[in-house]
């Protein structure tokens, strides 16, 4: 009973208490381990966007992008805890995590960006987008300028990763 009082307390002390917005049984949150099997995952080849002249090179160009779970038939978002995996030709590697909760509410609404490194697989930036300084594939507006485009398909711009699709 005291271990679970000090539980409690602490988790108040931390913004865990009735002040919170956030459902913690409705959240995830993905660490180095959840990406390491990444590329015997679900996965899908693309030459990438279309270069129609409003996106910078390096965003352009093939890549697989590689899904840990397929999202149910019929699904109109993909289910919390989902990890879509984007590994460029050019060697850079990014991630999506559907981590639900209301994480990024001004952008792509529940999902967590995140640029990965191989050998060992693990994050090198994680959040809303990259650290100042960084970009996003080369692209200095970010992660949520793009995909808040592809609101109807759950903010995940792929034409092979479509909602409709499965």
């Amino acid at each position: 009973m005291r271990g679970a009082l000090l539980l409690a307390a602490a988790l108040s002390a931390c913004g865990g208490g009735s002040s919170s917005n956030v459902d913690a049984s409705n959240t995830f949150l993905a660490f180095n381990p959840a990406f390491a099997p990444f590329r015997t995952w679900t996965n899908f080849h693309s030459d990438g966007p279309v270069d129609d002249g409003t996106q910078p090179a390096i965003v352009l160009g093939p890549r697989t992008q590689y899904i840990n779970k397929l999202p149910p038939a019929g699904s109109t978002e993909f289910p919390i805890g989902t990890i879509i995996v984007e590994a460029r030709d050019n060697g850079k590697i990014f991630a999506m995590v559907k981590r639900g909760g209301n994480f990024n509410a001004a952008g792509t609404i529940n999902w967590e960006n995140f640029e990965l490194t191989e050998n060992p697989v693990q994050y090198t930036w994680r959040g809303l987008g990259p650290p100042l300084g960084d970009t996003y594939g080369g692209d200095p507006n970010g992660c949520n300028m793009c995909h808040v485009q592809c609101v109807a398909n759950d903010y995940i711009c792929s034409p092979k990763l479509q909602l409709t699709g499965f």
